[in-house]
């Protein structure tokens, strides 16, 4: 999976590329590609250091996620709520949208259509 970052004000999109499920491989979690799941883990990791909070997730291009890439998503939220932000969710495919849903994450996270939608949802809180 590939991540790139860009801001809109005061808040980060994180445009996501690719499969989000995960590889063993000497007990280090891979994607499907071969290059670590803990990539977004650390780009947030980054972007909260930096007292960047505001964090849109631009899943447009995904294409599959599995338990691990879930676990790795509510992992991140967590750690942005505790820095006094949030993760909103941005155009999921149908099976990714179904499959959050099916967990009840689509009650945890906010799920928006397009990305003017969910940079105006930080400002409706």
């Amino acid at each position: 999976m590939s991540i790139s970052v860009r801001a809109r004000g005061d808040v980060q999109v994180l445009e996501m590329q690719g499969d989000f499920a995960i590889g063993r491989h000497i007990g280090r979690p891979l994607d499907l590609q071969g290059r670590p799941m803990d990539d977004l883990g650390q780009t947030i990791d980054d972007l909260l250091a930096h007292g960047h909070a505001r964090l849109v997730l631009d899943l447009r291009g995904v294409k599959f996620m599995d338990s691990a890439g879930l676990g790795q998503l509510i992992a991140c939220r967590q750690r942005t709520v505790d820095h006094g932000g949030d993760i909103v969710l941005v155009s999921p495919r149908r099976q990714l949208k179904d499959l959050l849903v099916m967990t009840l994450l689509a009650d945890v996270f906010r799920i928006c259509e397009d990305e003017e939608e969910a940079i105006a949802s930080f400002a409706s809180r």
